[in-house]
């Protein structure tokens, strides 16, 4: 399946089968997310595979009873972990001057890179790494189209109870959550703008 139909096809899927979902399959999403892109190359996205269906019921109840999160085999709790900007930076800018994407000048660009940093000072992080997220959380969510596997994107959610429930640390900041399994429904599609709708300038 090549990427465009992935696209076309795939939907938001909020009924599931029962069947599990083999750990080969979960394997190539988690693959297809380390494989996005990320500013810097940060890669700060971290994954919680959420098989047991008691604490995805917990889940469920601090998502307003979403009940297709515990009925999906795996629920994917998808992250930002802020500690990669206070302890990756430099390693990561070496890794791109090395590849020769960027010069050694690159890290006049970064004056602060070694600065310890707090907890408040991470949260200014919390934006950029949770775009970060959504691009690996998109790869998921195409590869698992390519699967026969169904996803969807759900942010209605009590994070910070969630966080509560998995005993997550602050610097895990939970940006989405994916439930995955076969799907047991066929949405239609569902309308889209125009693409002259979505381009608000061109400049020549």
């Amino acid at each position: 399946m090549d990427i465009k139909t992935a696209m076309i096809e795939r939907r938001s899927i909020r009924k599931y089968k029962s069947d599990p979902v083999p750990d080969e399959m979960l394997q190539e999403l988690l693959e297809a997310a380390r494989l996005a892109p990320s500013g810097t190359n940060h890669q700060p996205w971290r994954f919680i595979v959420v098989k047991n269906q008691n604490v995805k019921e917990q889940i469920q109840a601090a998502s307003f009873n979403q009940t297709f999160l515990s009925q999906a085999p795996i629920l994917l709790v998808c992250c930002a972990d802020l500690m990669t900007y206070a302890r990756d930076t430099r390693k990561r800018l070496q890794e791109l001057v090395d590849a020769g994407v960027f010069g050694p000048e690159s890290f006049d660009i970064y004056p602060d890179i070694d600065k310890p940093k707090d907890a408040n000072t991470l949260k200014a992080f919390i934006p950029h790494a949770m775009l970060n997220v959504a691009l690996a959380v998109e790869h998921i969510s195409l590869r698992a189209v390519s699967l026969g596997l169904g996803t969807c994107w759900v942010q209605l959610m009590k994070a910070k109870q969630i966080s509560q429930i998995l005993e997550l640390p602050e610097h895990l900041v939970i940006t989405a959550l994916m439930p995955v399994g076969f799907p047991d429904q066929n949405p239609v599609p569902r309308p889209r703008v125009s693409v002259q709708d979505i381009v608000y300038k061109v400049v020549d």
